[in-house]
């Protein structure tokens, strides 16, 4: 038996999930981001980058990563309202990115590897999280993080490029393999090639850039019922 209501709904809250249980679905999707997250520190924290570890740790992250995908697809958008738990959509996305940014930079002070070109994007990325949590934390958990183009690009090179940082142990020694089936194979086994730590690095600096950019607009201008949805 169906109810009826007469408030308005939004094109958000008019997405039909596959299934009708897709809301439940997503959340659970949401929920398992937020689990992963902290085995994800824990393994980098613990032997990263021993190879093996980086392989595990790597595929939980990509499996919480498509989790954020598929959530959006089950249940719609995050504040649409088959969404119970949606509001913890960005929470977790945040989470994710900024937990392993951390242990990433324990790992990497530990051994003496902390330099300017990975600190310099994850202190801003981490930052910012902090400064617009802080700052307007309650205004956004009323009306939610306002969904715009610098947001969606800051959270989509965050994640690719933590993503190779933290794969790039094994990454880099299946790609030098591959190269070492060419003439130079010695070269290739005397100097292991950074290119994927410093492709991650890349990803990470262009995220810090909309991460700032993005912030400014939240900060400035949080969504309310009367705001623009564009903004």
């Amino acid at each position: 038996m169906t109810t009826s209501t007469n408030e308005p709904r939004s094109d958000d809250d008019a997405v039909i999930a596959p299934g009708g249980g897709g809301g439940a679905f997503a959340d659970g999707l949401t929920f398992v981001r937020l689990a992963v997250t902290p085995l994800i520190m824990a393994l980098i924290l613990w032997q990263w980058p021993e190879p093996q570890i980086a392989i595990l740790a790597s595929v939980l992250f990509i499996v919480a990563a498509l989790s954020d995908v598929f959530d959006d697809f089950f249940g719609g958008a995050a504040r649409g309202a088959l969404r119970r738990y949606g509001y913890l959509d960005d929470v977790a996305d945040t989470v994710l990115i900024v937990g392993v940014l951390i242990a990433l930079s324990v790992v990497l002070w530990r051994n003496g590897l902390f330099q300017w070109a990975f600190a310099v994007p994850a202190v801003i990325l981490v930052g910012r999280e902090l400064l617009v949590g802080l700052v307007k934390g309650y205004e956004l958990s009323r009306f939610g993080w306002p969904d715009n183009p610098l947001s969606n690009a800051k959270g989509g090179f965050a994640m690719l490029g933590t993503c190779l940082l933290v794969a790039s142990p094994w990454l880099t020694q299946w790609t030098d393999s591959l190269r070492a089936g060419t003439d130079r194979a010695m070269d290739v086994y005397g100097s292991v090639s950074p290119w994927l730590w410093i492709a991650g690095q890349a990803c990470l600096w262009i995220a810090a850039v909309f991460s700032v950019l993005s912030a400014y607009r939240i900060l400035t201008h949080v969504r309310s019922p009367e705001s623009d949805p564009d903004v």
